[in-house]
């Protein structure tokens, strides 16, 4: 039994429901009050909810003072998502992207706009039990489409592959993912697999699989804290079949992450995600900055 659960949903069903009406928070319709990021909330139908996060990251291939090629991004996404059903959930993500590729010359490239559309969609396959369940298990799929544009230099050429913030090409994913809740603790795991096809110069990045672990500590309504372990293995990038020298291999991130609510039904989220294990060839990462805030309707 989750009496304070229960309890806090009956408090804001009765605050949050006028005589001539039936609008109520996120957190009551669910049943459950845990603070969650754009992607892990539980569902119910009719559940709209809307998210933007800003991401700053980097990384640098190939051998400082040789042949490095230095990428940094800017990125900020916006996304809804929309419960037609209570075990289905969609998805749709716009990033715009902000990127600069600088190489041991110092040359440089610089290119910003709209990236390219994700669209998923979630199905909540078992739970158990229909009102503030203790477990549930989805099937995730999804794909991202070739909807950037791109990018030309002032001189009309157009911008390498790296400084393009789309690239051409239509890449399906798919996998599972499981949430449970006990108490002022949740608990959340994941795995992702990618298959991106050919794109712009008959470039395509290498399938990867990724997965997230994480828990969280709820001590009170407006506040949580998290730590989560993400990774990521890959295959080699090719063009036109012949594989790229950098990248493919492993990499795993340590994720702290804080969550607060400054009002009913908004979330905000910071954290960071530091890489800890580093097996990509010739490649060296960044730690990823985030911040972002969701708001359900």
């Amino acid at each position: 039994m989750r009496t304070p659960n229960l309890l806090l949903a009956a408090v804001c069903a009765a605050l949050l429901t006028p005589a001539s009406g039936a609008w109520a928070c996120a957190s009551c319709a669910c049943g459950d009050p845990t603070l969650t990021s754009m992607g892990g909330e539980q569902p119910f139908e009719g559940r709209l909810r809307l998210s933007t996060m800003l991401r700053a990251w980097g990384h640098t291939e190939g051998q400082q003072n040789l042949d490095a090629q230095r990428l940094r991004e800017l990125r900020m996404d916006v996304a809804v998502a929309y419960a037609p059903r209570p075990w289905l959930v969609l998805a749709v993500n716009l990033p715009l992207q902000a990127r600069e590729v600088r190489d041991v010359s110092l040359a440089r490239e610089r290119g910003w706009g709209l990236g390219d559309v994700d669209v998923s969609a979630k199905a909540f396959v078992w739970r158990d039990r229909d009102f503030s369940p203790d477990n549930l298990l989805s099937v995730v799929g999804g794909v991202k489409l070739p909807t950037g544009p791109r990018l030309a230099a002032r001189d009309g050429t157009a911008l390498g592959l790296d400084a393009q913030p789309g690239s051409g090409s239509v890449d399906p994913m798919g996998g599972l993912a499981w949430q449970g809740f006990r108490g002022s603790w949740s608990f959340m795991a994941s795995v992702l697999g990618f298959l991106p096809t050919r794109g712009r110069e008959d470039f395509r990045l290498g399938a990867s699989v990724r997965t997230s672990v994480g828990a969280q500590y709820q001590p009170s309504t407006r506040w949580a804290v998290r730590l989560g372990l993400d990774s990521r293995a890959e295959r080699a990038a090719d063009t036109a079949g012949v594989s790229e020298e950098y990248g493919g291999g492993f990499i795993a991130y340590v994720s702290p992450d804080v969550l607060f609510s400054p009002g009913m039904d908004v979330v905000v989220q910071a954290g960071v995600r530091i890489p800890v294990v580093n097996q990509l060839r010739r490649v060296s990462s960044t730690p990823i900055a985030q911040l972002s805030l969701a708001y359900d309707l």
